[in-house]
C-alpha cells in the first residue's frame, strides 16, 4: 500500500488516502484500488473521486476502482450513491463499506488469517473480546505493524474497556509475547528503576517515579511507531526530539493526532507542532 500523487497538469492537486496496486505474474499492474476514509458528508468528493479513478487508470494503464470506508451509517449511505458525470453511460458508483458491514471477529483462527480485518473489527465494534482477539492476531506481524495496530486498537476502545485491557496486559495475562514486550516492558523497567531508587529515597516514591517513567517510555515508543508508519520513515533528529519530550500530556495528544492524521503532510505538521511546543 502506498500514497499516490494523483496530480494533473492543472494547478489543482488531488491525493487519495491510499492506493493498492495489484500485479500479475509479470509484475505488471492489473488493478488499482483507491482507498478513501470518509468520516462525514463532503460534496466536494463527488468531484474529486472520479478524478482519482480516471487518473490512476491513465497513470498505470490498468483498471481502477474506488473503495470508501465510511464509519458512520449515514455517511456510508451517502457515499453509495452513483455519481453521474454527465456523459451518457459515464457513472461512478463507489464501493462502500460502513462499520455496520464489518463482522465481529471473535474467532482466533479467522483473526490470524486476516489480522487487518480483526483490527478493523475493533474499530467497528470496540468490545473487550474482539480487542483481545485482534491483539493476539497481530502478534505475528512485523514490529512496525504490530506497534501501529496496537495503538489503533487501544485508541478505539472506550475508556472503561481500555482500562480493563491495560490492566490485563500489565499483569502479563496475555499469551502473546508481543503484548507483554510492547506494553509491559516499559512499565516493568520503570518499576524496577523505581524499586532501586526506592531503597534509597523511599519505596513508594520510587515506585511512583518508575511507573511514570515507564508510561512515558511507552508513549514515546507509540509516537515513534506511528510517525514512522505515517511518514514512511523517521530521521534520527526527530527520534531524538521525541525522546526528549517528558510531558505525558504532550505525548498522549501526539499519539492521538498522529493516529487521526489522514496524510503524511498532516502527520508531519502535527509532529512539528508538538515538538516545537
Amino acid at each position: 500500500m502506498r500514497s499516490i500523487d494523483l496530480s494533473q497538469i492543472a494547478p489543482a492537486e488531488y491525493r487519495a488516502d491510499a492506493v493498492i496496486l495489484l500485479h500479475d505474474d509479470a509484475h505488471q499492474p492489473v488493478t488499482g484500488v483507491i482507498v478513501e476514509v470518509q468520516r462525514h458528508v463532503d460534496p466536494d468528493k463527488l468531484l474529486t473521486w472520479p478524478v482519482y479513478v480516471t487518473t490512476l487508470r491513465a497513470k498505470f494503464a490498468c483498471s481502477a476502482v474506488l473503495f470508501v470506508l465510511a464509519p458512520q451509517a449515514d455517511v456510508a449511505a451517502w457515499a453509495r450513491r452513483p455519481i453521474d458525470l454527465g456523459h451518457p453511460g459515464f457513472r461512478l458508483t463507489p464501493l462502500v463499506i460502513g462499520f455496520d458491514d464489518v463482522p465481529w471477529v471473535r474467532d482466533s483462527i479467522d483473526a490470524h488469517r486476516l489480522p487487518e480485518l480483526a483490527v478493523l473489527s475493533v474499530l467497528a465494534h470496540p468490545e473487550l473480546e474482539i480487542a483481545e482477539t485482534a491483539i493476539s492476531a497481530i502478534a505475528a506481524l512485523s514490529e512496525d505493524k504490530r506497534q501501529l495496530y496496537l495503538d489503533v486498537i487501544l485508541m478505539a476502545l472506550p475508556a472503561a474497556v481500555r482500562q480493563i485491557l491495560e490492566a490485563r496486559m500489565q499483569r502479563y495475562e496475555y499469551r502473546s509475547d508481543f503484548a507483554r514486550k510492547y506494553y509491559g516492558q516499559g512499565r516493568e523497567e520503570g518499576r524496577q528503576e523505581g524499586r532501586q531508587e526506592g531503597r534509597q529515597e523511599g519505596r513508594q516514591e520510587g515506585r511512583q517515579e518508575g511507573r511514570q517513567e515507564g508510561r512515558q517510555d511507552g508513549l514515546r515508543a507509540a509516537v515513534v511507531a506511528l510517525a514512522r508508519a505515517k511518514l514512511g520513515g523517521l530521521p534520527d533528529d526527530d527520534i531524538a526530539a521525541i525522546e526528549a519530550v517528558s510531558d505525558q500530556r504532550v505525548l498522549t495528544e501526539l499519539v492521538a493526532l498522529l493516529g487521526q492524521a489522514r496524510s503524511a503532510r498532516k502527520a508531519r505538521a502535527a509532529l512539528d507542532r508538538a515538538l516545537a511546543g
